[in-house]
């Protein structure tokens, strides 16, 4: 783990995406050491890093439909729901800000190359 930067208007968008993750995960799920590291650091462990971006990309599968039936037209094979969409921006701006807050995240967790246009 790496110093905390600074809380500023200096930060990444992404940054600060991946600081409101953090505090929503930690208030649903921490135990209360980690609560108090987080609110009194502004720092967390790497493996919770790590289950906060997988929390991020799994809100994406939540929003993903079943695949179309084989007989659905092409229209309704493309179309994707504008939740499902912001999701999947998000959790890639979470895993990209957590990695930029020196967070070590499994390379499954961060967007790859083909999701840069969201």
């Amino acid at each position: 783990m790496t110093a905390t930067p600074n809380n500023g208007p200096t930060e990444s968008a992404n940054v600060r995406v991946a600081r409101r993750a953090i505090d929503d995960y930690l208030g649903r799920t921490a135990a209360a050491e980690d609560l108090a590291r987080w609110r009194d650091s502004g720092r967390i462990d790497d493996k919770l890093a790590e289950d906060v971006a997988r929390a991020a990309w799994d809100a994406v599968q939540d929003a993903t439909p079943p695949p179309p039936s084989p007989q659905a037209g092409p229209a309704e094979k493309t179309t994707q729901s504008p939740e499902r969409a912001e999701r999947h921006r998000r959790a890639g701006a979470v895993a990209l800000g957590l990695r930029e807050l020196g967070y070590h995240l499994d390379e499954t967790l961060l967007p790859g190359p083909d999701m840069a246009a969201g």
